[in-house]
């Protein structure tokens, strides 16, 4: 599993996470949780911008020879921490893109990460790759790349030597990292807690369109300026990219994925109904079943349904047409705009996910969901009532969550601390004890001392 290490990170002034199949975070307001989660999001699933000067002996031969065999075990030992630090180094800078804010803002801030070394080399090992390097409008194959299953060796031919240095060893180098640092590079998704507005407004948010009209309205055009624009966001890097990915969904629809059943849990079971997504935007199609019959409407554009239909139109879609096995899902408050019975139904279908295959990251305020999640945690240990106890509360195995695959955490006094969880109880989770406590404590007082007085006039 990957370790996190942030510092000076926002309100995080230093912390840990270690990810997990299930990884929960929760706490107050502005205590760093999406900050977290953006940085996170961001070093999950980036191609990192660096020279590995490690690699120019290895090109040389390459160019002179056509063909090289890298031995990855060899070159894990020799060179492995060094492009750790320069990952590192290269994330913590790129930090002031990441949230569209200015570098003084993240001067000190550090990202890092560790892995178990001893599972890189398993999973190396156990890593099949071929793949062809094309490139130009003709498609030219300059470079083709071996790796079998079981064996530790990288085998490159290079077919073309006409062309750029450059261009090989950055191709190398992205299959390096894929391979060394496999454990922590994953595909992901982030749904954001803005979600809702921006499922509404993701054509007018466009940071591309947006630059151009801004520019069009001016008397003179400024060619550098209107570049520039169109290549720096003005939102957070993780909210640029779920804008884009709402811009394309008309593309991505043709896609299938092998999790769509699990779409079709928060269908039936939250919005009883489904989307639609065509050239002119998205709507929803409620089931006849569940509506007013008198006033049955077959298409609903998406800005007329409820906040419940909106928060989870990108999540279904995800479910639907994206989701790999090995992906990982970040959600900031999976509970948005949602009833309490319908907090533990996302909870369930979270859980569900996470057993399939895709690591899941949620940030939550949500007693509801916690407690639904200590719920599933219980279940987990087989005891005599256990069957009894799934079929009375509707729960099935499938959902429930083993002990050693979820963490969490608690943000909270500019660090964050993991939380206890067990098998007997769940997630310990004081900080939400305390707010309930308290307004238990407020409430019976007010109301029998309020008594009491009106009793004694």
């Amino acid at each position: 599993m990957a370790t996190i290490n942030f510092e000076n990170l926002g309100n995080i002034e230093k912390g840990t996470v270690e990810l997990n199949n299930f990884t929960i975070f929760t706490g107050s307001n502005n205590t760093g949780k999406t900050y977290a989660t953006y940085a996170i999001y961001s070093l999950l699933d980036k191609d990192f911008n660096f020279r590995l000067t490690e690699l120019d002996e290895i090109i040389n031969i390459l160019y002179k020879e056509g063909f090289y065999t890298i031995d990855l075990i060899d070159f894990f030992d020799k060179h492995y921490m060094n492009i750790k630090q320069k990952i590192e180094k290269e994330f913590s800078k790129s930090l002031s893109f990441i949230f569209s804010a200015t570098e003084d803002e993240f001067k000190k801030s550090k990202v890092s990460f560790d892995l178990e070394q001893k599972n890189i080399k398993n999973n190396i090992q156990q890593i099949k790759y071929i793949d062809n390097f094309d490139i130009g409008k003709k498609d030219i194959n300059i470079l083709e790349i071996i790796k079998e299953e079981n064996t530790f060796l990288l085998k490159l031919v290079l077919l073309e030597n006409h062309f750029p240095k450059k261009i090989i060893n950055d191709k190398i180098k992205m299959i390096l990292n894929q391979l060394l640092f496999n454990e922590l590079f994953s595909n992901t998704f982030l749904l954001p807690a803005e979600r809702t507005g921006l499922n509404l407004f993701y054509r007018e948010l466009s940071s591309k369109r947006t630059a151009i009209f801004h520019h069009l309205r001016k008397s003179e055009v400024d060619i550098g300026e209107l570049i520039k624009d169109l290549i720096i966001s003005k939102y957070p890097q993780p909210i640029a990219d779920y804008i884009d990915f709402l811009n394309q969904t008309y593309d991505y629809k043709k896609n299938s994925s092998s999790f769509k059943d699990l779409a079709q849990e928060i269908k039936k079971e939250l919005i009883k109904g489904r989307y639609e997504v065509d050239k002119d935007g998205i709507y929803f199609l409620p089931y006849k079943k569940d509506s007013n019959k008198n006033n049955y409407t077959k298409k609903i554009s998406l800005h007329l349904t409820s906040s419940t239909v909106k928060t989870f139109f990108s999540l279904v879609f995800y479910l639907e047409h994206l989701a790999q096995k090995d992906d990982t899902l970040i959600i900031d408050e999976p509970e948005l705009n949602l009833h309490p019975d319908n907090q533990r139904k996302i909870a369930r279908i979270l859980s569900m996910i996470a057993n399939r295959g895709i690591k899941v990251i949620v940030s939550t305020h949500s007693d509801y969901f916690i407690r639904e999640i200590n719920n599933l945690i219980m279940l987990s240990e087989d005891f005599e009532s256990r069957d009894e106890l799934l079929k009375k509360y509707q729960y099935n195995k499938k959902m429930l969550v083993p002990v050693n695959k979820l963490n969490a955490y608690l943000f909270e006094d500019n660090t964050i601390k993991k939380m206890e969880t067990t098998l007997s109880e769940g997630i310990i989770a004081t900080t939400f004890d305390d707010a309930i406590n308290g307004l238990n404590e407020s409430n019976d007082e007010i109301y029998y001392q309020k008594e009491a007085d009106l009793s004694d006039d």
